[in-house]
């Protein structure tokens, strides 16, 4: 009986990915996750009709994503919150607009003002006053 020979295959290394490739391959996958994530994000909004993250100690200084549940609205509420410091650490206002993503109904985005002050760096902040608008108008 002859012997035959094993065939032989030529085994290439693996071909190495570029940069763009790998880049690729990693906003493909944070796409997924963020895909896999949604349902978290609409069964909190469910069930605590609110996210924020609070930014610092002052108080309402806090992102945050909430639902309106009007009468005449519904949708998703949006306040982005920054702190206009006067110079003195002190005394602080924090400017919040909040903006909305109706899908029932309509309204406008609202801009306010609120200052806060304390005595040292270790007392608790007081409210001092409120206005609509924006901070030094």
């Amino acid at each position: 009986m002859p012997e035959t020979p094993f065939p032989t295959t030529l085994v290439l290394p693996p071909k190495r990915r570029t940069p763009i490739q790998r880049i690729g391959c990693a906003l493909a996958l944070l796409i997924w996750f963020v895909v896999l994530l949604t349902p978290c994000f609409f069964i909190v909004m469910a069930t605590q009709n609110e996210i924020a993250i609070t930014l610092s100690d002052v108080p309402g200084h806090a992102f945050r994503i909430w639902l309106v549940n009007e009468a005449d609205e519904r949708g998703l509420a949006i306040a982005q919150p920054s702190l206009i410091s006067s110079g003195d650490p002190n005394a602080v206002c924090l400017e919040s607009h909040i903006r909305f993503a109706l899908w029932m109904g309509s309204t406008s985005p609202a801009d306010y003002c609120e200052c806060y002050q304390r005595g040292s760096a270790d007392a608790a902040w007081q409210f001092v006053s409120t206005q609509q608008g924006n901070c030094g108008s």
